[in-house]
């Protein structure tokens, strides 16, 4: 049972589950409450939903795991789970369960929110994420950048689905509203999570090297580098830190805590992770487990939204 729950990424899928309670009940529902409406959603439909979201991670692990089998043997960063201690047919087994029931409850949530189609794109990610494991990741920033998209769509799928429920109930209000302004904010949090996990995927093939070059896998540590790979990372990183800054100072500009927050949680572990992969004797888990702290520390800002606003 260890070795499923490290196969799936459990803690991966608990930050999941993190990412989404927090857009729905520490962003949205603040904006919406601010505006006189209400979350209209159903908590168990909500739920069901996590669960949905959940599979289809949990899914993309194990088939990542399966064709990667190779690959991690060689380069030795990460233990091996499929073919070791799981059979490669118990993988593809639980690869096939866990997306039938994310596209099954992905359906139903659908169908409850009156948008049936919107469970197509649940549908077409778990074809996405089997073509990534197979073949699309072996292209230079291509696997890179579409991990990064996909792990950004997880805040956007709690809107999506609200927003169908909330247009039905207020279509009728004397000044209906488009509710255009949760996308701008949950956009905020989501592009927050694509920069970090390009970086953060970027660094891996830091480490991965010679098993990517066993695979055929072109990386950007293996086309142009590590220094180069450490210079992007480093730039990407930059730049985050400037938007951050950048949006603080124009939406919270008086806040003490925001920016005592912004600052001790975000911005001062970025500066300590540029000086990690700046120096050569920088170590993989102290760099991904910087980089896995600043991804939670900057979702765990919405618990500061309601108060703020």
């Amino acid at each position: 049972m260890l070795k499923i729950l490290r196969l799936i990424r459990i803690r991966t899928l608990i930050f999941t589950v993190f990412v989404m309670c927090m857009v729905r009940y520490f962003v949205m529902e603040p904006l919406l409450l601010k505006e006189g409406f209400f979350l209209q959603m159903p908590v168990v439909v909500f739920v069901l939903l996590i669960i949905s979201v959940c599979c289809l991670v949990a899914a993309a692990y194990v088939i990542n795991d399966y064709f990667d089998t190779r690959t991690d043997r060689i380069s030795g960063v990460k233990a091996v789970i499929v073919g070791r201690h799981i059979t490669r047919r118990t993988a593809i087994i639980l690869h096939t369960i866990l997306n039938i029931v994310a596209v099954g409850l992905a359906f139903y949530v659908s169908w409850m929110v009156g948008k049936w189609k919107i469970s197509l794109l649940f549908f077409l990610m778990s074809g996405i994420l089997w073509f990534y494991s197979s073949c699309y990741k072996k292209y230079l920033l291509l696997g890179n950048l579409m991990v990064a998209f996909l792990v950004g769509l997880i805040p956007l799928s709690v809107l999506v689905f609200e927003i169908p429920l909330l247009q039905e109930a207020y279509e009728q209000t004397a000044f209906f509203p488009d509710f255009m302004y949760l996308y701008k904010w949950v956009l905020v949090f989501s592009f927050f999570l694509v920069g970090n996990t390009f970086v953060y995927e970027v660094n891996k093939d830091n480490y991965t090297m010679s098993g990517d070059i066993e695979k055929g896998i072109v990386t950007i540590p293996l086309k142009w580098g590590r220094r180069t790979a450490r210079c992007i990372m480093g730039t990407v990183v930059v730049i985050i830190m400037l938007a951050v800054f950048f949006l603080c100072l124009k939406i919270f500009p008086f806040s003490v805590l925001s920016w005592t927050y912004i600052f001790l949680a975000i911005e001062l572990p970025y500066l300590f992770y540029l000086y990690t992969i700046l120096n050569p004797r920088g170590k993989r888990s102290i760099q991904l487990g910087t980089i896995r702290f600043i991804m939670v520390a900057g979702i765990a800002f919405a618990f500061f939204i309601g108060h703020l606003l």
